[in-house]
C-alpha cells in the first residue's frame, strides 16, 4: 500500500484515538535457533505509521543539493533527519540522524541481464546515544512485475541490531517485518542468524510501490568499514516470479576503525578545483 493512503488512513484514526509513532526495535534471537512472531524473534509493523512500532516521526532533514525529495526519482540523500520517536505513548526527545558516510549502487540486477535497482547505503550517528545507525533506501526502476521482498544488512555478528524506518516522500513504502534471519521464505518460523537482519516489504513498480522509506539498523558497534557483502535483496515468489536475489558492497560494522568518510559530491568537486590550482602554480614557477 502506498504511504500516501497510509498517512490518509493514519489521519482519520487521529478524530477517535491516541495514536503514536514507535521505535528503534531491538532484535533477539527468538529461542535461541529459531524465530517467530509468539517468541519475538519477528518483529511485525502494522500498516497505520502512527501506531507502528518501527516508524520514526520525522520532523525535519536537510539533504544534499540535487538530492532531495523533489527530485522525481527518488534520489534522497538525506545529511541531517530530526526525528521523533515514542515508547508507548510517550514522546520521548528529538534526536537527529547525523549523515557520516553514503554511497550509491546503480542498474543492480534481480533477474540475471536485467538492470532492476538503484540501493543507496548510508551511515548515520545518532544523537540520542551516540550509536551508528545503517541505512537502506531501494529504488525499483522498471516496471516488469518483478519485485524485491527483503533487504538485508549483514555483518551483525557479535553487535546488538534495532530496526526502524522512516520515509522521505508519498511513494516510500513502510517495513513489514523484521528479524535476525537468512531467510528468505514466507515460512512463519525460521532460522536464527546472528549476522544478517531481515527487513520484509514489497518493492514493486508494478504495484504502485516503487521505492522503500529509509530502512534503518542501528547497532553498539564503535566503527565501521567496506564489506563485499554489505546488502542482500530477494524476490521470494510471492506472485508466482522467480525465486531470486543477490548482494552488493557497502558499509558493515567493524571492531576498529574509525574509517575516513566518503568525501560528498561537492568535496570532489573542489578538491579537483584545489589540484588545478596547485597544477598551474606548478607550471607558473618552472616558466618563471
Amino acid at each position: 500500500m502506498k504511504l500516501t493512503n497510509l498517512l490518509l488512513t493514519s489521519m482519520l484514526s487521529l478524530a477517535c484515538t491516541s495514536v503514536y509513532a514507535g521505535n528503534f526495535v531491538n532484535l533477539t534471537n527468538g529461542n535461541g535457533t529459531n524465530l517467530t512472531t509468539a517468541n519475538g524473534g519477528l518483529q511485525t509493523g502494522t500498516t497505520n505509521p502512527l501506531a507502528d512500532r518501527f516508524y520514526l516521526e520525522t520532523t525535519s532533514a536537510t539533504f544534499l543539493p540535487g538530492l532531495d525529495p523533489s527530485n522525481s526519482s527518488g534520489e534522497v540523500v538525506a545529511s541531517s533527519i530530526n526525528y521523533r520517536s515514542f515508547t508507548g505513548g510517550t514522546t520521548n526527545s528529538n534526536s537527529v540522524l547525523t549523515l557520516l558516510d553514503w554511497r550509491v549502487t546503480e542498474n543492480v540486477p534481480l533477474l540475471t541481464g536485467i538492470p532492476q535497482a538503484t540501493i543507496y547505503d548510508f551511515v548515520y550517528r545518532d544523537s540520542a546515544d551516540n550509536k551508528l545507525v545503517f541505512a537502506t533506501r531501494y529504488l525499483n526502476e522498471v516496471d516488469n512485475n518483478q519485485e524485491a521482498n527483503y533487504l538485508y544488512r549483514y555483518g551483525f555478528s557479535g553487535y546488538t541490531a534495532a530496526a526502524a524506518w522512516t520515509f522521505s516522500t508519498n511513494d516510500d513504502l513502510r517495513l513489514y517485518q523484521s528479524g535476525l534471519t537468512s531467510d528468505y521464505t514466507y515460512n512463519s518460523s525460521v532460522a536464527y542468524d546472528a549476522d544478517t537482519v531481515r527487513q520484509k516489504s514489497d518493492i514493486s513498480v508494478s504495484e504502485g510501490n516503487p521505492w522503500t522509506g529509509l530502512f534503518l539498523v542501528k547497532t553498539n558497534a564503535e566503527y565501521y568499514t567496506f564489506g563485499d557483502k554489505a546488502i542482500g535483496f530477494y524476490q521470494a515468489g510471492e506472485e508466482g516470479q522467480s525465486v531470486v536475489g543477490g548482494y552488493i558492497g557497502g558499509f558493515v560494522a567493524s571492531s576498529t576503525g574509525p574509517v575516513t568518510p566518503v568525501p560528498e559530491p561537492e568535496t570532489y568537486a573542489m578538491m579537483l578545483a584545489g589540484l588545478g590550482m596547485v597544477g598551474w602554480m606548478a607550471r607558473r614557477r618552472k616558466s618563471i
